[in-house]
């Protein structure tokens, strides 16, 4: 009897051992196949010989068109898939860090994109705002006469830029101050309208056409109206505080 339950207990234990395997080599199995499938359909972007790249080490890649209004005029980013980017020292951007050859190189951090390429879908002509990829424009939104239609006339295109490391710690960073500029829908004529600022509360398009800007600058809240078709400061104020005079 006691034999009976020993090899009762032998092949329960048995089959035990049979079905975790089974499950085991079905997970496997299962795994493979997922990993298989997501890598055929997970197809990586070519990369694209956008800019000029002395040591091929940059990746490039376009963002998505998007339309300028009512206009023929389209604004595509150009993005950089690199984590670090080199610059050249004469330019000026970020700290000098110097590598193990004893050379030195200046490093700034990846931003949305680096620069900005205008498409006339009607001529096909397309232009870059910038000459280089050194910048980093971490916002670019048309302005339009009605502030909640983007179907409505363009009075032009608005850009927060970081060009200079202002906080040192070797980065083009959102931590760092920015420019805010302007430019018009094909992006020409750009202009640099504010710089150093801390924060950008509002800015809108009034009735009259005219760029409205509220602004933080060191602890100071400013207003400041700005002409859309000059890119001039038509008026500029410091907001008045409480109780004073």
């Amino acid at each position: 009897m006691n034999s009976d339950k020993f090899f009762k207990w032998v092949w329960n234990l048995n089959g035990i051992i049979l079905l975790v395997g089974v499950l085991i080599a079905t997970a496997l199995i299962s795994v493979q196949l997922v990993t298989t499938v997501f890598n055929d359909n997970d197809v990586e972007p070519p990369a694209l010989n956008l800019a000029d790249d002395k040591n091929e080490e940059e990746k490039w890649r376009l963002g998505y068109p998007r339309r300028v209004g009512e206009t023929d005029f389209y604004y595509i980013e150009l993005e950089s898939e690199k984590l670090t980017v080199e610059a050249d020292t004469e330019r000026g951007l970020g700290q000098v860090v110097e590598n193990f050859s004893g050379s030195s190189y200046y490093k700034h951090r990846p931003t949305r994109s680096k620069n900005v390429m205008f498409i006339n879908g009607k001529t096909n002509y397309a232009n870059w705002l910038f000459d280089t990829t050194d910048q980093l424009i971490t916002d670019i939104s048309p302005l339009y006469l009605s502030e909640f239609d983007s179907q409505s006339k363009a009075a032009g295109i608005a850009y927060h830029v970081i060009k200079n490391d202002t906080n040192n710690d070797g980065l083009l960073s959102n931590e760092d101050k920015s420019t805010f500029a302007l430019s018009k829908i094909d992006g020409s004529g750009y202009s640099e309208v504010l710089t150093g600022f801390d924060r950008i509360l509002e800015h809108a398009v009034n009735e009259q056409g005219n760029l409205f800007m509220l602004f933080i600058d060191n602890a100071e809240v400013f207003s400041m109206l700005v002409d859309l078709t000059t890119f001039k400061v038509i008026d500029k104020r410091q907001l008045p505080k409480v109780g004073g005079l």
